[in-house]
C-alpha cells in the first residue's frame, strides 16, 4: 500500500485541484483533512501519527489521476478509507504485546475458597449439585442451562432463582461463621 518518495509539487497540485478548484479553499481542505488523519491514528494509540497521516497522504497522491476522473464524494472519505489500510498494515508490522503470566492468588483467596468448599460440601447433595449446576457456563449457554435446571425440578425460572437465592444465603452464612472463627491472613 505504501509508495516511495515524496510527492512531486505537479502531483500536489492535482491533489489541491481535486480536493476544491480554488486553490485555498483546496489548503484548507488539505490541512483539515491532515489533522484529522493524525487524530484518527493518535486515537488508535498510535506513536508515529504525521508519520502515518503522510504515508496516507502519499498513497492517495499517487491515486490522483484515477481520482480526478472517477471518485465521486467527499475526498475526505477516500482519505480515510486509505488511513485505515495504513493503520491495518503498521499494525502487521508490530509484534504482538507480551502478557505477563498472571500473579497467583493470594493465600487469602485459597482460604476462602477451601471455605466455600467446605460449605457447600456441608449442603445436601441436591442443592449441592443445583448450586454448581446453575453457575455453569457463561452468557447464552448459562441462559440455556438454567432453563433446562429449571424444567428438569418443574419450577418456573423464577421459583429457580428464590431457590438458589435461599442457598446462597446459608453458604454466606456458614462462610461469615468461618471467617469469623479463622478471619483470613
Amino acid at each position: 500500500m505504501t509508495t516511495g518518495g515524496p510527492p512531486t509539487p505537479e502531483a500536489f497540485e492535482k491533489l489541491l485541484r481535486w480536493l476544491d478548484p480554488d486553490r485555498d479553499k483546496a489548503g484548507e481542505k488539505y490541512e483539515k483533512i491532515r489533522r484529522r488523519l493524525i487524530a484518527i491514528f493518535s486515537s488508535r494509540g498510535c506513536c508515529d501519527t504525521d508519520d502515518l497521516a503522510d504515508r496516507t497522504i502519499n498513497v492517495v497522491l499517487s491515486k490522483t489521476e484515477w481520482l480526478l476522473a472517477n471518485y465521486v464524494g467527499d475526498p475526505a472519505i477516500y482519505f480515510y478509507a486509505v488511513a485505515k489500510k495504513i493503520y491495518l498494515e503498521d499494525l502487521k508490522k508490530k509484534p504482538p504485546p507480551v502478557v505477563p503470566p498472571p500473579d497467583p492468588p493470594p493465600p487469602e483467596v485459597e482460604q476462602l475458597s477451601d471455605y466455600l468448599d467446605d460449605c457447600l460440601d456441608q449442603l445436601p447433595f441436591g442443592e449441592r449439585d443445583l448450586i454448581l449446576r446453575y453457575h455453569q457456563f457463561e452468557k447464552r449457554e448459562k441462559i440455556q442451562n438454567r432453563k433446562k435446571l429449571a424444567a428438569e425440578l418443574q419450577l418456573s425460572r423464577n421459583a429457580l432463582r428464590i431457590k438458589v437465592c435461599h442457598i446462597h444465603s446459608r453458604v454466606k452464612g456458614c462462610i461469615e461463621l468461618r471467617l469469623r472463627q479463622q478471619p483470613l491472613g
